[in-house]
């Protein structure tokens, strides 16, 4: 077994099982399906998968386990019940992960050995590939008997696996035995199956692979395979950097990368990389791996004849974080030795070698560190002159190399017989001893040799037969491309006589289709033309009978305007008569009866004079007509000198049934202020607005001396109340009379128009005049 790779696994942990589902099913979920008392396929799935995740949880608690072996046992329960042998096994599997987890190797094994045979009874493949794989956890590598063990698991695993077409699962198990055969050592083979798993890797899509490249590296670096171990060492790096690799395993790989560096001569970039891997090692406080990392620095200052720095180095190791195990303190003390004599403190050296020596007695003659003991102690006895004990341990380390036939260390043994001799002058077995150390480095080159020579030839063969399988592939894909060419020109020349034969109906179609839409269209062309004749006979009869209702309309008009004309001009006659016979009246009140009369009919007047001098002959112009009103009030009664008219009159057209009785209303409220409102001068305010609710509000107002009080005018007080309170009513509407600083006169009556509005006269839509 070679002693470098087995300091590589004790660097890094490789074992890599299959993934565990991400799936955690919930307490309550665990509960209810541990208190069911029959359970279906379903329910058992879930349970095995639960209780492998406790399984695989980070540590061991023995909560977990036994959580983890509840659902084994309900499985295994319902599993023997129902007659399901799957299931069985699978309960039994579990149970040995849980025992082995636990450390009860003995039954746990029992526990998978049953598994195994129920899955090979039952040619469940995959199954009893992982049941392999667990048994194989049971064999730690610690000689080769037992690795032997664990490497026919794990093979057998690795062909169900590929028989099944677990790829994923294959792909890992071949990673792990390639790890293990690098043990043996066997590095060809480890090679091969590493090389396996990355294209398996590769086709399940798997992208973190810088832990196979790592381990290719290192294996490439054993055979003496320089250019390989950097390739893949670098590959291993720079995808571990591309997946962002977090863990400790991206220590492995600098310090393996350094190592490979280091072999090389090329110091400097070794110590770059062992200088990462050991920031990462501080920052994930990764003891193991700082002392390896340390005694790796070292070994490099010795290279580069740098005692003192390899020596503050591994002083700091023993300092700071000294190791525990047996292995790693070997290689402490080992280089703690070899630097002091570099160094020439052998007082200093003394302490370290005495330890050494305590480890040689208690050490096995076929311990593996034990070289890495006598090479320290061999390197001191030769610095102090004690050659007969490095002549005795040289000749321990040769027949121990001799019995595990490692030829690298029968040279170093060689090498140290050839000094001591020299030393004590037994100059015929000097050169006899440096005869056999330079047959051992030229087997070893010639073995380094013949190993690169094979693996050309063996790259040179598969390479040729890939041509030939490629030419072949060529030959195969050209005749079929002849085949489906000619394939491809029947078709087209089917297709094109289907596509002439497909348009030539196509057009008949047409054709027939274009022939049909001439007649109808033809047809709809002569309907059309009837209707159309249809059409304009009744257009010119409307025409007509539009004429007709136009004269008509004009005459209406015209005859409106003349009634109009003619009842203002009776309306003149009548208060011409008036005014004639008032000239023979004495009587005062027959005198203001006539006046009132004559005043009345103006106002009649005046509504009739609008309608036929406008072109509406229906609706009055309010403001117009208000003003015109007061007008001719004002210029009839002489006091209105003193007297002005503050008028706010809405843009409002009414019709005849409403403006006359307003007319006459106004001409009652106005005339009354005039002659008992005022003794000198006063103000009389008219307002006509929309109030809401389709209602108009007519105020007349004055600021005169009003009513006594109490005496506010009733309904029939006198002639101008009881005709203001009738006309009101024609106009469906209400009067109020208030006194207050003057008199206010508040007719609200229903608004019959919609549409009244005019265009409006004032900045805020109203008629306000002054007069």
């Amino acid at each position: 077994m070679n002693k470098l790779l087995l300091l590589f696994y004790c660097m890094t942990s490789c074992v890599v099982h299959c993934l565990a589902q991400d799936k955690k099913a919930t307490s309550l979920v665990l509960q209810q399906l541990l208190k069911k008392n029959a359970l279906d396929t379903a329910d058992m799935r879930v349970l095995i998968g639960v209780g492998n995740d406790y399984v695989n949880r980070p540590g061991i608690e023995s909560g977990d386990m036994d959580t983890a072996g509840l659902c084994a046992d309900k499985v295994l329960k319902s599993a023997i019940k129902d007659k399901l042998p799957l299931w069985e096994g699978l309960s039994y599997l579990l149970y040995s992960k849980i025992h082995r987890e636990q450390n009860i190797l003995e039954k746990g094994k029992g526990y998978g050995l049953k598994a195994a045979g129920i899955f090979s009874k039952y040619k469940q493949k995959e199954y009893l590939a992982d049941a392999y794989s667990e048994l194989s956890d049971y064999y730690p590598p610690v000689d080769v008997p037992t690795l032997k063990i664990k490497l026919k698991y794990y093979t057998d695993a690795a062909k169900l696996y590929g028989e099944v077409g677990a790829k994923m699962k294959q792909a890992n198990t071949l990673y792990i035995l390639g790890d293990y055969y690098s043990f043996l050592p066997d590095y060809n083979e480890a090679v091969n199956l590493l090389l396996q798993s990355v294209v398996l890797f590769k086709e399940v899509g798997h992208k973190e692979l810088q832990g196979v490249y790592n381990l290719l590296g290192a294996i490439y670096n054993q055979l003496g395979d320089t250019d390989n171990a950097l390739k893949y060492g670098l590959l291993a790096v720079r995808t571990a950097e591309e997946v962002k690799d977090s863990t400790t395993q991206l220590i492995t790989i600098y310090n393996r990368l350094g190592m490979i560096y280091n072999g090389m001569d090329v110091i400097d970039k070794a110590m770059d990389s062992y200088q990462k891997a050991l920031s990462l090692a501080i920052r994930m406080k990764d003891t193991a791996s700082m002392q390896i990392l340390s005694r790796n620095i070292c070994r490099a200052y010795q290279k580069m004849n740098r005692p003192a720095e390899a020596l503050k180095i591994i002083k700091k190791e023993e300092r700071d974080y000294p190791p525990q195990k047996q292995e790693l303190r070997v290689l402490m003390l080992e280089s703690i030795v070899i630097t002091y004599c570099m160094l020439k403190e052998f007082g200093l050296a003394l302490p370290y070698v005495q330890q050494l020596e305590e480890y040689r007695r208690k050490m096995a003659p076929d311990d593996s560190y034990l070289e890495y003991v006598n090479t320290a102690l061999i390197t001191y006895y030769l610095a102090v002159h004690q050659n007969k004990t490095v002549y005795e341990y040289a000749s321990d380390m040769l027949d121990a190399a001799k019995k595990t036939n490692l030829l690298a260390m029968q040279g170093k043994a060689y090498s140290f017989l050839y000094r001591a001799d020299s030393a004590m002058g037994n100059y015929k077995e000097a050169l006899e001893h440096f005869r056999l150390f330079k047959v051992v480095n030229d087997s070893l080159f010639n073995i380094a040799k013949f190993q690169k020579i094979s693996r050309l030839q063996l790259q040179f063969e598969t390479e040729q037969k890939d041509q030939a399988l490629k030419l072949k592939e060529q030959n195969i894909q050209l005749l079929t491309r002849e085949a489906q060419l000619q394939k491809a020109d029947l078709h087209r020349a089917r297709f094109t006589k289907n596509v002439i034969i497909a348009s030539a109906c196509m057009l008949v179609a047409l054709l027939l289709l274009g022939f049909n839409r001439y007649k109808l269209k033809m047809e709809s062309n002569r309907r059309l033309e009837q209707q159309q004749e249809v059409i304009n006979y009744k257009n010119r009869s409307l025409e007509q009978l539009l004429h007709a209702q136009n004269k008509l309309l004009d005459e209406k008009e015209w005859l409106l305007k003349e009634i109009h004309h003619r009842v203002k001009n009776n309306l003149q006659i009548v208060m011409s008569l008036l005014n004639t016979q008032a000239a023979f009246l004495d009587d005062k009140d027959a005198l203001n009866a006539i006046k009132e009369s004559r005043y009345r009919m103006q106002a009649i007047s005046l509504i009739h004079q609008k309608l036929y001098q406008s072109e509406n002959t229906a609706l009055i112009d309010m403001p117009v007509y208000i003003c015109d009103l007061v007008e001719y009030l004002k210029d009839g009664v002489s006091a209105t000198n003193m007297i002005k008219f503050d008028l706010d009159i809405a843009p409002l057209k009414l019709d005849v049934s409403q403006s006359v009785p307003i007319g006459l209303i106004l001409n009652e409220a106005i005339t009354n202020a005039i002659k008992y409102a005022f003794t000198g001068k006063g103000t009389i305010t008219i307002s006509l607005h929309p109030v809401g609710s389709g209602r108009l509000g007519l105020i007349i107002a004055d600021n005169g001396k009003g009513f006594p009080a109490g005496k506010i005018p009733t309904q029939h007080g006198s002639m101008g109340m009881m005709l203001m309170n009738t006309l009101a009513e024609q106009l469906d509407g209400t009067v109020d009379i208030q006194s207050q600083n003057g008199v206010i006169i508040t007719v609200l009556f229903k608004h019959h128009l919609d549409n009244t509005l005019t265009e409006a006269i004032s900045l805020d839509g109203n008629r306000k005049d002054r007069f």
